[in-house]
């Protein structure tokens, strides 16, 4: 497809519907159960990433798993159905919009360069017909609806007019492939059936799934008390104890710090700089000030671990006509070493609610797998992609929990480092 093409869908597509309780992104409706053919799966499994193609045409037990996915969207979606999401005004709307998407992407990776013959004036023209001003209205008000943000501030008129022709271009493509039949076509129509099945369960998960797939406080405890083995407190005070036990017998700080610290200061001996107020989390701000140029602290926990503190210099800065105090100080952590040094550090009881929400995650919607008419074949035949492709596929897998945004982890402010002790962490 042509890439401005895939751009005005993608942002279209990104502005309107970017938040969700489900990341699929596969793309009608027919009456009954669905009932998926091995030949309809290997088109919905061959419209993946490469990465993700190659694994499924060499690995069976993927290919299973993936079927699994899919068995459970549908099978949301079905008792979504059954529940009415599938009337609700907003919902049909949005399912309209995703054909026609899903059509006009098919129109432009046929029509390839000539696809760029939707003028500005075509636009202007479709959008003449009150009905299609009355659909762009309507889209705007939902998609308003869905975002408090969006909802409390005015969208540019410069930024109207481009979504405006962003959307004309794709219904007019949908009307175009309509006339050239292909909403016709296998792969077009099993895509729709998917894409509309992630339209209804994200609803339906939403309104109706999340509060069961929550972990209780009692579950929490049930499970820790089950995997000691998680509460790893114990293990990381008892090793800065005796890494205090050391630093008192008169063993030299910044060696000890980069032989046991966990944070990424300990390249430097453990030394953090100068730091005010504010700057650090209130358990190490607290301890840190209490103490004297050259004064070790005792054990100080907080949610990055348990750290030991040296304070070195003291000084007092002028600015803006306020005296604050600053402090140089150094550290060694005990804590868990974290993967990505940006994201927010997990306890033991954040690890346990995780695991109790994904086991009951998995037992509902088993539980609506097995009480669903959905038929998907575990055995289908995946081609491995070629080297060179790249296409534009679906994100694998199914999970009505909120996830994080699929993006790179935001950059620290300057000046952070690893799981330095900030109250700013990210």
């Amino acid at each position: 497809m042509n890439s401005t093409k895939k751009a005005y869908i993608a942002a279209a597509v990104a502005i309107l519907f970017a938040a969700g309780l489900i990341f699929w992104q596969v793309k009608a409706r027919r009456p009954g159960p669905v009932e998926l053919t091995p030949e309809e799966m290997s088109l919905i499994a061959e419209d993946q990433p490469a990465q993700m193609r190659a694994r499924l045409a060499s690995d069976e037990a993927a290919r299973k798993d993936f079927a699994q996915d899919v068995r459970r969207l549908l099978a949301v979606a079905e008792e979504a159905r059954a529940h009415g999401v599938d009337r609700k005004p907003d919902i049909k709307r949005q399912v309209e919009f995703q054909k026609a998407s899903i059509l006009a992407q098919f129109y432009f990776e046929q029509a390839g360069d000539k696809g760029n013959d939707i003028p500005d004036k075509d636009v202007e023209e479709f959008f003449k017909e009150p009905i299609n001003q009355q659909r762009f209205d309507q889209i705007i008000s939902d998609a308003k609806s869905k975002d408090p943000q969006l909802a409390k501030q005015e969208i540019p008129k410069e930024q109207l007019e481009m979504l405006k022709q962003r959307l004309g271009r794709i219904y007019i493509a949908e009307r175009k492939a309509r006339e050239q039949g292909l909403d016709k076509k296998p792969a077009v129509r099993v895509q729709t059936v998917l894409q509309e099945a992630r339209v209804l369960a994200q609803e339906y998960a939403r309104d109706s799934l999340q509060e069961k797939m929550k972990a209780t406080d009692a579950e929490v405890d049930a499970y820790l008390a089950s995997h000691p083995e998680l509460d790893t407190d114990k293990k990381k005070r008892e090793q800065a104890e005796e890494v205090l036990k050391r630093l008192r017998a008169g063993e030299d700080f910044a060696k000890l710090a980069k032989e046991f610290s966990t944070d990424t200061s300990k390249d430097k001996g453990g030394d953090l700089g100068w730091f005010g107020h504010g700057e650090m989390v209130p358990e190490f701000e607290k301890a840190a000030y209490a103490l004297k140029p050259g004064e070790v602290s005792d054990i100080v926990q907080s949610k990055f671990g348990f750290h030991i503190i040296k304070l070195d210099e003291k000084k007092t800065e002028t600015k803006d006509g306020k005296t604050e105090e600053k402090l140089h100080a150094r550290h060694i952590l005990i804590g868990d070493s974290n993967p990505n040094p940006f994201a927010p550090p997990q306890s033991p009881r954040d690890k346990a609610k995780a695991a109790v929400e994904q086991d009951k995650a998995k037992k509902v919607l088993d539980d609506i797998v097995a009480h669903s008419h959905v038929k998907v074949p575990d055995s289908y035949a995946v081609k491995m992609p070629e080297p060179e492709q790249n296409p534009q596929g679906l994100p694998p897998g199914f999970s009505p929990q909120p996830a994080p945004e699929e993006s790179a982890p935001a950059k620290p402010k300057t000046g952070q480092s690893g799981s330095k002790p900030q109250s700013k962490q990210r």
